[in-house]
């Protein structure tokens, strides 16, 4: 082979060799690329989930109820609290929604003690309904339990309606109360008589689903970010240190001294 043949041969193999790693590189790029695309989707969807799904506060709900909207009794701005007792302090406001599991799962441990020492004249509770889990679950059930409860606070039974409710919270979050449900919880709470039919009728006109949504707002300029939430004459209480019922109890007692 004549030595120009074989200068264009080297020369071929060359070009072709230096076309090959080219390709490479040209390929190995694109998939370099790809995969930072996938990954900046991937992880654009993961924010959008987390951003969606994360926990809700009360400034989730409605922020446009009317302030002129009928109130139960006892209850007024700016607190829209629904008091039970009768001494001065100490106080304890409970901020609670009816669909919140944890929520039925302070009632279910500290509620009896706290009817006891209302009864006993040891403290004031101060119960603000929120409806921030109807946006969460796809539902109007809290707003709608809040609305029963502001007519069992007309009917007097305050504190037995409220107990009611979380004692009957469905076992599967967001199923929600029925409105015979809601109405049947009157009878379970004491109501009776003519003031069971009007309980029933103000539960049926949902004659208070303006105030869940009022409380809401007041919950927020509070701090409250989430529920249940506590305060005990003013200061937030830490319910982390709640480990025993008579602990609880205690704390009530020095906050009246």
């Amino acid at each position: 082979m004549s030595d120009a043949k074989k200068s264009t041969r080297e020369k071929a193999a060359a070009a072709r060799s230096a076309a090959e790693a080219s390709e490479r590189r040209r390929e190995r790029t694109v998939r370099i690329v790809l995969a930072a695309v996938v990954v900046f989707i991937v992880g654009g969807i993961i924010g959008a989930v987390l951003l969606s799904t994360s926990g809700s506060s009360n400034s989730d709900a409605s922020p446009t109820a009317d302030p002129n909207a009928p109130l139960p009794a006892g209850v007024s701005a700016p607190t829209y609290g629904a008091p039970v007792g009768t001494v001065e302090t100490p106080v304890l406001d409970v901020y609670e929604d009816f669909q919140c599991p944890a929520c039925a799962q302070l009632e279910q441990t500290f509620g009896p003690t706290l009817a006891e020492m209302v009864a006993a004249g040891q403290v004031k509770v101060n119960y603000h309904p929120m409806n921030f889990l109807d946006k969460n679950l796809g539902n109007d059930s809290s707003t709608r339990a809040a609305s029963a409860f502001g007519c069992a606070v007309d009917a007097g039974a305050t504190q037995p309606y409220h107990n009611t409710v979380f004692a009957n919270q469905p076992a599967q979050e967001g199923v929600g109360y029925t409105q015979e449900q809601l109405k049947a919880f009157g009878a379970q709470a004491g109501i009776a008589g003519a003031a069971l039919d009007t309980f029933n009728a103000c539960v049926d006109n949902l004659t208070y689903t303006d105030w869940p949504s009022l409380s809401n707002v007041e919950a927020g300029e509070r701090g409250v970010t989430g529920t249940p939430t506590m305060f005990l004459n003013g200061e937030k209480v830490d319910q982390a240190k709640l480990t025993t019922v008579d602990a609880f109890k205690e704390q009530i007692l020095a906050a009246g001294q």
